[in-house]
């Protein structure tokens, strides 16, 4: 088609929609975009905002039910596959998430988050590795930060809980997802 054919073809068009709009008394019916994005590709999501927007979840889950200035330890998110050990994208979802709950007032316990400071498989259950207890005595944490993720084909699959420590009682909990985009391959010591 010729630019001169499809600028006129486009005036006729918007023409006999307001001349249609003035003999009707229907409001003009809306056309589609004329341009839209595949259904197999989703709309790009910011990681942050993925993480923030789950803490801010848990923040609101919580209420009145855990006071602001008891501390929090977070701990390393690991691979749901192999609890032993994690990435550089479970220990930022762990520093993503404490940094949310300080934003929102929450008092977290900065610690170097070691290996034995991660969640760990016994029982068929999640149970607290060992020196959890006396790091979190140190640091008079009375709740920790946990979470675990699960690598699908498309998309990183992430479950976060605060556990009360004297119970073991999750207090919030969150799921939610990521693309499994090139900066998450990364993260995750994946192949591009």
């Amino acid at each position: 088609m010729s630019r001169r054919f499809l600028g006129a073809a486009l005036v006729l068009l918007t023409g006999g929609l307001v001349v249609g709009g003035c003999n009707d008394s229907k409001p003009p019916r809306l056309l589609p975009p004329l341009i839209s994005q595949p259904l197999s590709q989703p709309a790009p999501q910011n990681f942050q905002d993925s993480v923030y927007d789950a803490a801010d979840r848990m923040v609101d889950e919580l209420g009145d039910r855990w006071p602001p200035h008891t501390p929090i330890l977070p701990i390393t998110f690991v691979n749901l596959d192999d609890l032993d050990n994690t990435s550089a994208l479970g220990r930022l979802l762990a520093r993503q998430m404490a940094s949310r709950f300080t934003q929102k007032g929450y008092s977290l316990v900065e610690v170097t988050l070691r290996k034995d400071l991660v969640i760990r498989k016994g029982s068929g259950q999640f149970i607290l590795s060992q020196d959890l207890e006396r790091i979190s005595a140190e640091h008079r944490a009375k709740a920790v930060l946990v979470g675990n993720y699960t690598v699908a084909k498309n998309r990183v699959y992430v479950s976060a809980q605060l556990i009360r420590l004297h119970d073991k009682s999750a207090l919030a909990s969150q799921d939610f997802s990521l693309p499994l985009d090139s900066n998450v391959r990364h993260l995750l010591g994946m192949p591009h």
